[in-house]
């Protein structure tokens, strides 16, 4: 498993509001269920936070069954929100804070914190931040958000994930999942994405194969991104390495009019240009051509199939954050010219 969900924001009830001691109850921040305005996660539930001008410093808790992060490098959640922050100086709305049985999010001995950026307002954003400096020791079992400055918000918020990223079995799990529940006489056919030495499903079913990996060096940047921005400074991150990751899906029929009709479900379901998802993160997916006899898509087989390429990226290696710089003071002597 490459994900799993700490907190899937389905449930206000298990969230407290509560002041800037940690323990009155607050009627300035208010957590609420959402099941219309919703991001990424499998349950179409989601949940909306409003505070008002006077919410400075007031916060959201709730206790988590101990959850081992261990082996986890991000954890990643959905925002929306009815104005930006962040990004070209705008302020911050909104902290993250994570404790232990051990160091609870109140212990001065946990660091660990984020603030969460928004580029754009009424827009889903998946925020991804480092779990490489967490100071809470032992099992998850707190969360918290913290509002910041006083002029009030409303924003969204949906799945809060822990990852670590493996682009090409993510690819592969989003992949099927796109394709499952495609049905044939009323069942529900297999998507069975497998190795191309391994034997297909029995018909019907979809046969997905991957075939090539391959560096893309059209998609390399050099673009430093800000990101883990914290109270004191944020990171400079780089894109990862990109690759493009090319899979044959095949219709495997006893009949013509079975063939059909899983090749058209498959094309219903993922066109000539778009995206998967896996874990938050957009996969750009485009149908390409590949010489071969059968050209619906042009892979080599006996049988039509369909080739598409997965566009993902490699996640860089964490760096260290870079603390903001307000004043900049230089100075020098002159020398004496003879």
């Amino acid at each position: 498993m490459t994900a799993r969900i700490i907190e899937p924001m389905g449930d206000a009830a298990q969230w407290a509001a509560v002041g800037p001691d940690g323990s009155t109850p607050s009627a300035e921040v208010v957590i609420a269920d959402e099941t219309v305005v919703v991001g990424y996660g499998p349950d179409r539930r989601g949940s909306k936070v409003s505070a008002t001008p006077l919410a400075d410093g007031h916060r959201l808790r709730r206790e988590l069954p101990p959850v081992d992060l261990s082996g986890f490098t991000e954890l990643r959640l959905s925002v929306r929100a009815d104005r930006p922050a962040g990004y070209g100086g705008l302020p911050f709305f909104l902290e993250l804070r994570v404790g232990s049985a051990a160091t609870p999010v109140d212990d001065p001995a946990n660091t660990w914190h984020r603030l969460l950026p928004v580029k754009a307002a009424n827009r889903w954003e998946t925020v991804r931040l480092s779990l490489d400096d967490l100071t809470a020791a032992g099992a998850l079992t707190q969360m918290q958000l913290r509002c910041l400055g006083g002029t009030g918000f409303t924003a969204y918020i949906d799945d809060v994930i822990a990852v670590a990223p493996q682009p090409f079995a993510d690819a592969d799990r989003a992949f099927a999942e796109r394709l499952a529940g495609i049905e044939v006489g009323g069942a529900a056919v297999p998507v069975t994405v497998r190795a191309a030495g391994e034997p297909p499903s029995a018909a019907p079913s979809l046969d997905v194969v991957q075939f090539d990996v391959r560096y893309a060096y059209d998609r390399v940047v050099d673009a430093v991104v800000a990101r883990d921005f914290t109270s004191t400074g944020s990171r400079q991150a780089i894109p990862g390495d990109p690759y493009d990751i090319d899979y044959a899906v095949t219709p495997v029929a006893a009949t013509r009019a079975d063939q059909t009709a899983l090749l058209e479900a498959v094309l219903d379901r993922l066109s000539p240009v778009d995206e998967l998802t896996a874990d938050g993160e957009r996969l750009p997916t485009r149908l390409v051509w590949i010489p071969g006899p059968n050209r619906i898509g042009g892979f080599l087989t006996e049988v039509p199939a369909l080739t598409y390429r997965v566009s993902v990226r490699r996640t860089p290696p964490a760096v260290p954050p870079v603390r903001p710089v307000d004043d900049l003071l230089v100075t020098s002597d002159l020398l004496e010219i003879v």
